[in-house]
């Protein structure tokens, strides 16, 4: 499994989704279920500072908005 650093959210969640399946359907090996897991905890830490920005980005447009009125 390679890192892609340019991976939209979107392609990053399908991956996440990809590796939660494996890990859960999947007879796969210890070290492979620890490559994984590893790789899944990464995405998901990946994904939740995207969302954390997106939600800053909102809340700063919506105070200017706010301010402006």
């Amino acid at each position: 499994m390679t890192e892609n650093k340019t991976e939209t959210f979107e392609e990053k969640m399908q991956t996440l989704e990809k590796i939660v399946r494996q890990l859960d359907e999947d007879e796969v090996s210890l070290e492979d279920s620890l490559k994984l897991y590893q790789r899944g905890v990464e995405l998901s830490s990946e994904c939740d500072k995207i969302l954390k920005d997106a939600e800053l980005k909102v809340e700063t447009l919506n105070r200017k908005e706010d301010g402006d009125e």
